[in-house]
């Protein structure tokens, strides 16, 4: 029961967070139309079920868990397939995350904390029938569209990894992923 509630705990402070994240986008817009773009956002919709999926899935009592999870189960594949994003239910993903725009999304793999990915990011193991691990990333992390990270795979914080990049390979941090395959250089200019 005490790991329910540390995951409850959790979550609510990420939803928390995401919500900060998603809210500081809004420009200098009035209050209404911040309240309706955050209403309205599709990445924040995600984010939101995905930390009540969560929440559900670590549910300790059995017959209310498996009721739950199966309405949440259909809200969960309504909701991926109509926004185009897929993100799997084993996925830790820590606070602050920030989907950019919605379509074409796929991600099997970590993150932590206040990282950024923008549309056509796939992130997952490798394919050909094999699978050797999936990535994991740490915080402050930005992802340009249409990148794509396959494999067992670190990407340190602070890496920015650019716009179409197929990386392949660990990134040391505050690192720039750039090109196909991508070519790994430090931030700064070096």
């Amino acid at each position: 029961m005490s790991n329910f509630y540390s995951v409850l705990k959790y979550q609510a402070s990420a939803m928390y967070a995401d919500s900060q994240v998603y809210w500081s986008k809004r420009g200098t817009h009035s209050f209404l139309n911040s309240f309706l773009y955050l209403l309205t956002c599709h990445g924040w919709h995600i984010m939101f079920w995905f930390r009540i999926g969560k929440i559900i899935y670590a549910c300790p009592i059995p017959i209310l868990s498996h009721i739950l999870k199966i309405a949440f189960q259909i809200i969960w594949f309504l909701l991926t397939t109509f926004y185009g994003v897929w993100l799997d239910m084993n996925n830790d993903i820590g606070k602050g995350f920030y989907i950019g725009h919605f379509g074409g999304i796929v991600i099997r793999g970590d993150f932590g904390e206040y990282c950024s990915i923008g549309q056509g990011v796939t992130v997952g193991t490798k394919g050909a029938g094999k699978s050797n691990g999936y990535p994991i990333f740490g915080s402050n992390i930005y992802v340009g569209s249409g990148a794509k990270i396959i494999g067992n795979i670190t990407i340190a914080s602070g890496t920015v990894i650019g716009a179409n990049a197929v990386v392949t390979q660990s990134t040391p941090v505050n690192s720039l992923a750039v090109g196909v395959p991508a070519k790994i250089k430090m931030r700064g200019g070096s």
